[in-house]
């Protein structure tokens, strides 16, 4: 089964539907929130050593990385998943742990914290 495009409503089932998730292309912002939103539903990924998907999916660890969009290069790295479930999945399972570690809302609050603790500080030394 192929999904493609923008979801919105239904991107959890979407995603717990698939076996791996590809991406070529980072995004217009740059952000990889796709690849992301993957990892955090415990999928592992292909994709392209563009923009920042190489700092966001860890070769070998989250995913698969790949020099190029060609659909051999893809078809090689999703064959290399399907045919390895159990490293795919333990994949999947490192993606998941990696998303919340630097994205989930402990992670956030944290930051958001070290902004307001460095702002208080900034005042005080005026």
């Amino acid at each position: 089964m192929l999904f493609t495009g923008y979801r919105d409503v239904d991107l959890p089932g979407v995603l717990q539907a698939l076996d791996a998730f590809a991406l070529m292309g980072a995004g217009s912002d740059e952000s990889c929130r796709a690849a992301l939103e993957a990892m955090a539903a415990g999928r592992p990924v292909v994709a392209r050593r563009v923009g920042a998907l190489p700092e966001t999916v860890v070769h070998g660890v989250t995913g698969l990385l790949v020099d190029d969009d060609r659909p051999e290069s893809v078809a090689a790295a999703l064959r290399a998943l399907v045919s390895e479930p159990e490293r795919a999945a333990a994949m999947g399972k490192a993606g998941r742990a990696r998303a919340r570690a630097l994205y989930g809302s402990d992670a956030h609050a944290a930051r958001v914290e070290a902004v307001y603790k460095d702002a208080l500080r900034s005042r005080g030394r005026r």
